[in-house]
């Protein structure tokens, strides 16, 4: 059984999936104004895609932007990532400056939850361990923007992210079939059900992943992601779509339960 975990007022893990809406914003202005929305939109959390933004390699500049952002949120919990090129992102960073920045944004108080790209990043234990110093949370992440692997290699890397010690495990591949949706969902029950303890994420990317972003309470993912503007990822649905859908296929599982 997943143990919730808690941030701020939000337990992600427990009740219906929560719903993060996206910031892609490429300047402090633009980001703002995306922050000031997605408020307005009511989410349970809100990601700042801090590789969009053009001055994510300036210390002083990317500190005062995440306290602006999160004064405009108020007590929406939020999100720090950079999504790298690796992953499907925009960020073109070393391993030290991938590392600086995320450290600078957990250490700044600012961001509740920090994501970790575990299989692209060196050390990723040790950096997990280092963020919990400062009291954040980690989310242990790993992007397939080209295929879905077969069912037992999804699941291992579940299993080797569960091993870093982050506090949830997200993963979001590429389908090529229904087939590849339907493995996804179901490596994700199973490994809920029977294999660990923390809150999940999964999602299949684009048009034929769609299901997988709206059914999260039958097979077992905790959060899913939605749009105020710009999507951040293939497939994602504006936020009010997305919570209609959501609440419709809660009420028939209540139903038939």
């Amino acid at each position: 059984m997943t143990k919730p975990v808690k941030v701020n007022h939000v337990e992600i893990g427990s009740g219906l999936p929560k719903i993060c809406v996206p910031l892609t914003g490429k300047d402090r202005p633009a980001l703002l104004e995306e922050a000031s929305r997605a408020k307005a939109a009511t989410p349970d959390l809100v990601e700042w895609r801090a590789d969009f933004y053009e001055n994510l390699n300036r210390e002083e500049d990317l500190i005062e932007t995440l306290k602006e952002i999160r004064k405009e949120l108020g007590e929406i919990p939020m999100i720090f990532t950079i999504r790298t090129a690796l992953e499907g992102g925009n960020a073109e960073l070393t391993g030290e400056e991938y590392r600086t920045c995320i450290m600078e944004a957990a250490e700044s108080g600012c961001a509740e939850v920090v994501d970790i790209e575990v299989f692209s990043v060196e050390n990723a234990e040790e950096l997990i361990e280092c963020i919990h110093k400062t009291g954040a949370k980690v989310i242990a992440s790993t992007h397939d923007f080209q295929k879905t692997d077969d069912s037992e290699i999804l699941k291992k890397r579940f299993l080797s992210m569960d091993a870093t010690g982050a506090d949830i495990l997200k993963m979001a591949v590429m389908p090529a079939e229904f087939d590849d949706v339907a493995s996804l969902m179901q490596v994700t029950n199973e490994v809920v059900e029977e294999y660990t303890e923390k809150p999940v994420i999964s999602m299949a990317m684009g048009n034929l992943g769609s299901i997988s972003r709206i059914a999260g309470e039958n097979f077992g993912s905790s959060v899913t992601f939605a749009t105020i503007g710009a999507a951040s990822a293939p497939g994602q649905f504006p936020i009010e779509e997305l919570r209609m859908m959501m609440n419709v296929l809660h009420k028939k599982n209540i139903e038939e339960d």
